[in-house]
Formats: structure tokens, sequence, C-alpha cells
């Protein structure tokens, strides 16, 4: 029996290893054909339509766009003949930008196979999941763009802490750019860098499918953060046509102070402000009048109000920095910046959550993180420890029209139980280069 069982799971694998076999490709022969065995191609038999082209009257090869490959390079290995290839790069200025391909990008191969060889029809590249190019050779030259049908869901999803937040996503099935939306909604009312086990989440989602694959989350429309016990809740709400949607909390308040907790999303406090600590550079006791967070080298570092920039150079010990006035009572500086962002100069208006440099060592620092000083009345102070008022509350002319559209969401997120997961379908393709993986991941593991 076990036999029998050893040799099912070795055919099945076998069967998962050709389905995802890759085309070799020798970069040195230009001008020879690539599909030369039955390997490398696949003839598709029923019909299966894609990019609005019935796939199964061609040849289809798929592939990637390799390192350092430019889009001249794809068309002439594919057997494209090279005024083509001129013509078509010329006509293709004002609808495809072929300087921008990126490196791992898919594109299909549409063609037929020949006695003389390969002859390609049409190749087919997918800017991204939902965006494609395709290049017509058969008959005459002409390019065209597209876009993969999207189907978007209302999905829900509710969950506990349990380690990091993005694990704790990752549990659930749910996107980790969900994660970020969260973080940003709930950025002046839940510090996230004291997140702990057991604090809890409820959000109301729209998500975007290709083909069941998810193409990116839309709309958060409404979301709970329990932190510690307390309930924080959140709903978006676009008062109209001219005006951009906002998240405010169940009574119709703005979710956004003042002044966000953090010059930088995910990062850890290394130093706090402290009026009389040791300076691991200078070696002596001193005050430090600033918060230090650490992260990586070339982390987004962003203003934590709007305001103007006051300064934006650098300086022998707070290396590249930026000083931004936010009114007559606030100013915030940002410092050991490996870069300052582009067109941060003083004079500059920027906006709340607007990059205006990155983290790096620069100045009189061990290593990188951005130093964060807040100035009020003109005295530098502990921004964790300050009182920041919320922004104008919803005008009353809008407050009964909020509570209307809400009230359904309201009632959802009430009725919505921990541990409920959101609806994913997945298509059969999907489904099947799973099954391969997994059958090739248990045979690997076990025999």
């Amino acid at each position: 029996m076990k036999k029998n069982f050893l040799i099912i799971i070795a055919g099945l694998s076998m069967t998962a290893a050709a389905f995802l076999f890759g085309i070799f490709v020798e970069k040195n022969s230009e001008q020879e054909a690539l599909y030369t065995t039955e390997s490398s191609v696949e003839k598709v038999k029923a019909p299966i339509y894609k990019y609005g082209i019935n796939l199964s009257e061609f040849v289809v090869v798929d592939q990637k766009v390799e390192k350092n490959e430019v889009f001249a390079d794809i068309l002439l290995k594919n057997n494209v003949a090279y005024e083509s290839v001129k013509y078509l790069l010329k006509e293709s200025k004002d609808i495809f930008n072929y300087n921008k391909i990126r490196a791992g990008n898919n594109y299909t191969v549409l063609g037929e196979k020949t006695k003389a060889g390969f002859v390609p029809k049409k190749i087919v590249y997918e800017e991204n999941k939902v965006n494609y190019v395709i290049f017509n050779l058969d008959d005459s030259l002409y390019i065209y763009r597209g876009e993969n049908k999207v189907e978007r869901k209302h999905q829900e999803v509710a969950g506990i802490i349990n380690g990091s937040l993005y694990e704790t996503f990752d549990n659930c099935n749910v996107p980790p750019s969900l994660a970020v939306r969260l973080a940003e909604i709930f950025s002046c009312t839940v510090d996230f860098y004291k997140i702990q086990a057991g604090d809890k989440f409820k959000i109301i989602y729209d998500e975007d499918f290709v083909e069941g694959k998810s193409v990116g989350v839309g709309e958060i429309s409404a979301a709970l953060f329990n932190s510690r016990g307390k309930d924080y809740q959140a709903f978006y709400y676009e008062k109209d046509k001219e005006h951009e949607g906002e998240y405010y909390d169940e009574n119709g308040n703005s979710m956004h102070k003042q002044f966000l907790k953090a010059p930088v999303k995910f990062a850890r406090i290394s130093s706090r402000f402290n009026l009389h600590r040791f300076h691991p550079v200078s070696m002596v006791w001193r005050a430090h009048l600033g918060t230090d967070y650490a992260a990586g080298f070339g982390t987004p570092i962003i203003a934590t109000a709007d305001g103007v920039v006051e300064e934006a150079k650098f300086g022998v010990y707070n290396g590249n920095y930026v000083k931004i006035r936010h009114n007559g009572q606030y100013k915030t500086q940002y410092l050991h910046m490996s870069k300052i962002g582009k067109g941060i100069r003083p004079g500059r208006k920027v906006h709340q959550g607007e990059v205006i440099g990155y983290v790096g060592a620069t100045g009189l620092a061990t290593g990188p993180h951005v130093c964060y000083r807040f100035w009020k009345d003109g005295k530098q102070v502990d921004p964790l420890q300050q009182k920041l008022a919320f922004s104008e509350p919803l005008p009353k002319k809008y407050k009964s029209d909020f509570m209307s559209r809400t009230n359904s969401l309201q009632k959802a997120i009430d009725n919505l139980a921990y541990g409920s997961m959101p609806v994913i379908e997945k298509s059969p393709e999907t489904i099947l280069e799973e099954t391969a993986f997994a059958i090739d991941s248990f045979v690997e593991k076990h025999f």
C-alpha cells in the first residue's frame, strides 16, 4: 500500500513540476528560434479567453522580464524582425513607455509553430495585475492597451492580535497592505508601538480580484480597533462629490489630530526625551531633547502635521535635517536623514503624512534612526506627553446624513464576531498552482 502511495505522490509531483516548468532562453543566439522542443510550449486545447483573445488559437508561452532586460531584447529573442522592432518602439511612445518595463513582470507570447520555426503573432506585456499592453505582429503592426476585468468584493474580517499586527493579518488571510491602512486611520488615537496580545480589530472593506486573485485593497468602509480594552471606531464618509472622503468616529469627530504620533511608520522608539541622558557618541551626560525612532536606512520620514519648511540642510551634529513651522505655537524637527526629500526646501508648504526625507545616520549618530524634536511656544518638549486636540468635527449640516449612512455599518461592526475571515474565491488555475506546490513540498519533506 505504501509503495502504491509513493508512486501516486511521485506521479502527482511530476505533473506539478511539468506545470510549473519554465522556459529556457539562450540569450546569445539572437537569430535562433527559441521554441524547439515540445516541453518549451503549451498548446491550449480547450477554449480559454484572456486579454480578450481566444488563447486556444495559438501556441502560448508565458515568460518573465529578466534583470537588466530591455524591451527590444524581448521582441528580438521572440523572433520579431529587427525592422518591426524599430517600428513598434517608435510607435509605442504615446501608448507605452518601454523604458519602464520591470524585471519580474509577466509577458505572454502568442504564436504558431511552423516548419521554419516559431512565428510570433502577439506579445502581451502585463504592466500590473490589471493593465496590459498588446503588440500585434500578425498581418499588421499595431499596439493597444487593455484591462483585465476587476471584480470588487465586500469583505469583513475580525481578529485578535497574537504576535505582530502583520502576523495576525497573515493568519487571517488578509492582505498586509490592510494593516498599513488600519495604522494610518488610527494613527492619532492608537499607539501602534504599544499594541499587545489580546488587542482586537474589526474591518469592513473592499477588495479587488482578477481571475480569483487579489490585486489590491479598496476603501475601508468601517473599522474598530480595541486597544487595552478600549474601543476606537472609524467610518469613511464623503460630504459631497467636491470633497474627498475622510474618516470620522461614531460621533462624527475627525480621526485626525493636529499631529501624528510618530514621523515614521512601524519603527521602534530607541531613545526617549530625557533631560539627563548618557550620549553614546560624545560619551557625556546631557539632555536628549528629542525622541529617537530606529528604522532601516531609507525608511520614509513624514511630516507629523501641516506646515511650512523653515530649514532643510546639513548640520555637523544634526546631519541632514528638516525643520517645519506648523503655526505660531508649534514647530518640529527631523534629524540624521540619509537624504532630504525631493522638493523639500525653505518656504515649501507640506501636508501631514507627506514624505520629507529618509532615515539615515548622518551627523552625530551611531545607527539609522530619526531624532524627532518638538517645540511648543519656543521650548522643546516631549511630544508624547502633549495633549493635542482633534481637528474640526463634521459640520452640523452633514451630521444627520453621516449618522444615516453609517447606521448600517455600525450594526455590521457590532454583529461581526472575532475570528471571522474574508471570503476568498479562488480560480481553478490558482487552486492547481497551490496544489502542485503543496504536493512538491510534501514529497520533498517526507520522501
